[in-house]
């Protein structure tokens, strides 16, 4: 089934659009969606506490998934089947690191401002879409990806609210 829904989804690639698309929502739109969750808190709301809360959650999201990708050592797609990739990623597969960081963001931007959250939500489908019609990753890798980013997102959040919204920090900033 994993194989099935991949071949579908690569099969895409082969329309120049949707290659194009998915090249950019992966290279290059995927860092300016997470350039703007750090700063949009800071310059539009002056809340240096959330900006720096989003920075953890991206700082976070990608220590931990690179952590898990050594574990299960689940190679690339492109290299089991034996096909040629939009673009040549290097390391594991599973689970996919750009759809979690989009995903745990999506959680801390939900709660920061809902309609913000909905484009993020979007944007965090979109992305996951992208990285199988480029052939770098399968559907499980792109949904186990969403799982954990969502599952951190909420711990995020959750040790936000425990620690009193780091108040700590407070007489830093």
């Amino acid at each position: 089934m994993n194989i099935t829904i991949f071949n579908f989804f690569f099969s895409l690639s082969s329309n120049n659009f949707i290659a194009g698309s998915s090249m950019f929502l992966s290279y290059s739109l995927i860092y300016f969606l997470i350039i703007f969750a750090i700063f949009m808190p800071i310059f539009i709301r002056r809340d240096f506490i959330y900006g720096a809360l989003t920075f953890f959650t991206v700082c976070s999201t990608w220590v931990s998934v690179y952590v898990i990708k050594h574990i299960f050592m689940v190679e690339r797609p492109f290299l089991t089947l034996k096909l040629t990739p939009l673009f040549l990623e290097t390391g594991f597969s599973f689970p996919s690191s750009h759809t979690a960081i989009m995903a745990a963001l999506t959680v801390v931007m939900w709660k920061l401002n809902r309609k913000l959250g909905i484009v993020f939500a979007i944007f965090t489908l979109l992305v996951g879409v992208s990285r199988m019609v480029i052939g770098v990753h399968y559907p499980f890798d792109v949904l186990a990806g969403a799982c954990f980013g969502v599952l951190l997102g909420l711990g995020i959040l959750w040790f936000f609210k425990v620690t009193h919204q780091f108040a700590f920090l407070k007489k830093y900033i």
